[in-house]
């Protein structure tokens, strides 16, 4: 046909254009952004866009995108490309890891560490974490339950004076990220690989202790090429993993440092402005020789999300670039609105964030539960069995406790949870084990400072009676802290993100102690029946589990301003104690696995709405310790 005789030369002018101006093959992916907003899904396309280019457009300001097409239209690119790299290489133990942290990025490095340790067993090289006071000691020993290699060393930002412009970058990052610098002053080690905390390594990562240059990788992701800097010649590096040998650092190296900064408001390199620590590295670099490594050393989530899904069997680490998969269970506190409302993410994006998550929880969920089964297996393995043949009385915090002759249950094995230590009759009552079930009452999951209310501390220690106390081992490096908790004799169950299930979603409960604990909406069944099934529990009634929620004021036997700790938002609350919500389902569930095991449970609530359990009287509860 002429038509397509007419677009077959075409092409071939454009293509012969390209290769007079540009090098380099391989498949292009992603889009580099509105202006350039073509779909450059292969090399050939990128070639033929940018040979087309006969005049580049204005360029004003320093919008970025029109620098890019810029870039494009002066043949200052390069494609990525991968290699099929198959060598395995351990890392010597003088290799030093350095990362740059905060409480927001800690489930990040605790990612990192993990694939790390997956990929290399046994691994103890140094890891040096630079922060700037805003990684929580909490978060600190978690961390280094985990990597007991770790080294947190807190430093000041103000140190470097850099001038922070209007840049989405230099907001997000700040002089956080200036931290990395301080790699610069470490002398003895072999290499310096600097990783940032929004990577995973799913393959051998060796080529960043090989040889004798500094190591990077072409900043390719947010669009499908590398730019080639106008003012170095050389394409543009991406700070997020970086290997310095001896000679980038020492004395000289530091001073040279300090003299970049001094000069780094003033450097003229439009390409590279709207960085922040990347900035500098690329200043920095300039005089330096540098091996840029293939994009396996350092693959942006969008890049290999698009066309080269079929090169991640290549890839060794993955950049985690933009929203963060962790941004789903971290604690609220930490982020940005921005954060928040974080850009959408694609489908093919969505992807990269399963292997992340699948990666992430497998590996921590084996460190946590055997961690978790060697600090707490003696302790129940002493308590099983325990109150077998003895009626068990699980206490919840209902209204209808202000009413309730508790004494129906003396000869139980008693349960109460959370802010019952608000009970005047406490010492009477005299509860066998208090169950601490709520994140709430710790300020949340993943607060960077858990914290008990002082109000509950003072509570429970105004009380004579002592039961034991059970919290989520979440919290254990907190819990061994607090002065006022020493006298008690304290267990801990499995409960926390983000390996908690929801009951809606699992359809069960979970019995066992030696397991991740589902969540049931309720601490009387998350935490109260495993611990009870654990201690040979075979009767079990329910009292002050009244489930008629109507709000959150009025839902306790005490006065809310007692309740010194946040509560469920009231939509949230009312939504699953609705006559099909999650509250009455995990009932039915629970019901059923008791029954399964044997153990009978009956509610003796006083006008509780628990309509599908066995309903008994005080009175009959008065006679269950005679049998």
């Amino acid at each position: 046909m002429k038509w397509q005789r007419k677009v077959r030369r075409r092409l071939a002018n454009w293509l012969a254009a390209a290769s007079r101006i540009v090098g380099g093959s391989g498949p292009i992916v992603h889009r580099p952004g509105r202006i350039l907003s073509e779909n450059l899904g292969s090399g050939i396309k990128l070639d033929a866009y940018a040979a087309g280019l006969a005049k580049a457009p204005e360029v004003r300001g320093h919008n970025t995108e029109q620098l890019a097409v810029r870039a494009l239209a002066q043949g200052r690119y390069r494609h990525p490309h991968f290699v099929a790299h198959t060598a395995y290489l351990p890392p010597p133990a003088d290799v030093v890891f350095v990362s740059v942290c905060n409480d927001k990025y800690a489930p990040g490095l605790e990612a990192l560490v993990l694939s790390l340790r997956d990929q290399y067993p046994g691994l103890s090289n140094r890891y040096i974490v630079y922060h700037d006071g805003r990684l929580s000691e909490f978060n600190q020993k978690r961390l280094k339950r985990i990597y007991p290699q770790f080294e947190f060393a807190e430093r000041a930002t103000d140190r470097f004076k850099v001038v922070l412009g209007s840049f989405r970058n230099h907001k997000r990052v700040g002089l956080l990220g200036y931290l990395s610098l301080e790699a610069i002053e470490i002398e003895d080690a072999s290499y310096v690989v600097i990783l940032d905390v929004d990577l995973f390594v799913v393959g051998d990562i060796s080529p960043l202790w090989q040889g004798d240059k500094v190591k990077a990788v072409p900043d390719i992701g947010a669009r499908p090429f590398c730019v080639v800097s106008a003012l170095s010649g050389r394409p543009i590096i991406n700070s997020g993993v970086l290997s310095l040998p001896r000679s980038a650092r020492g004395p000289e190296a530091t001073r040279r440092r300090d003299a970049v900064l001094a000069e780094l408001a003033g450097h003229a390199d439009l390409d590279i402005q709207r960085f922040a620590d990347q900035r500098f590295w690329n200043v920095f670099f300039s005089a330096e020789q540098v091996e840029l490594l293939p994009q396996n050393f350092n693959c942006v989530k969008s890049l290999l999300a698009g066309a080269f899904k079929d090169r991640v069997g290549m890839v060794s680490i993955i950049h985690l670039t933009g929203s963060k998969p962790w941004y789903e269970f971290v604690n609220e506190s930490l982020l940005t609105p921005e954060e928040k409302e974080e850009e959408q993410v694609t489908d093919a994006e969505r992807t990269v964030f399963s292997l992340w998550h699948q990666e992430y929880r497998r590996n921590l969920l084996a460190d946590r539960l055997a961690a978790y089964r060697a600090d707490c297996s003696a302790d129940h393995v002493a308590l099983a069995g325990r109150c077998k043949g003895k009626p068990v009385a699980l206490i919840g915090n209902g209204p209808s406790i202000a009413r309730t002759d508790l004494s129906a249950f003396d000869g139980f094995e008693k349960f109460v949870f959370n802010w019952f230590v608000n009970h005047e009759g406490w010492d009477t009552v005299r509860p066998d084990h208090l169950v601490v079930a709520s994140h709430m009452i710790f300020g949340g999951w993943h607060t960077p400072q858990p914290k008990l209310p002082a109000e509950f501390l003072s509570a429970l220690v105004a009380h004579a009676h002592r039961p034991r106390l059970w919290f989520p081992y979440y919290f254990k490096t907190y819990i061994e802290t607090v002065p006022e908790l020493a006298p008690y004799e304290i267990g801990y169950f499995f409960f926390e993100k983000p390996f908690k299930q929801r009951v809606g979603r699992a359809g069960r409960v979970q019995l066992s102690l030696s397991e991740p604990l589902v969540d049931c909406n309720s601490g009387v069944i998350t935490a109260g029946m495993p611990i009870a099934v654990h201690l040979g529990a075979e009767h079990i009634v329910l009292v002050g589990c009244d489930s008629n929620y109507t709000s959150t004021q009025g839902s306790y036997f005490y006065s809310s301003e007692r309740h010194a700790s946040a509560t469920t938002r009231p939509e949230s609350l009312l939504a699953t104690w609705s006559e099909a919500g999650e509250g009455f389902y995990a009932y039915s569930v629970a019901h059923k696995a008791l029954d399964d095991r044997g153990v009978r449970l009956v509610d003796a609530t006083l006008d509780g709405k628990l309509t599908m359990l066995p309903k008994v009287s005080l009175a009959e509860v008065r006679t269950m310790t005679e049998r």
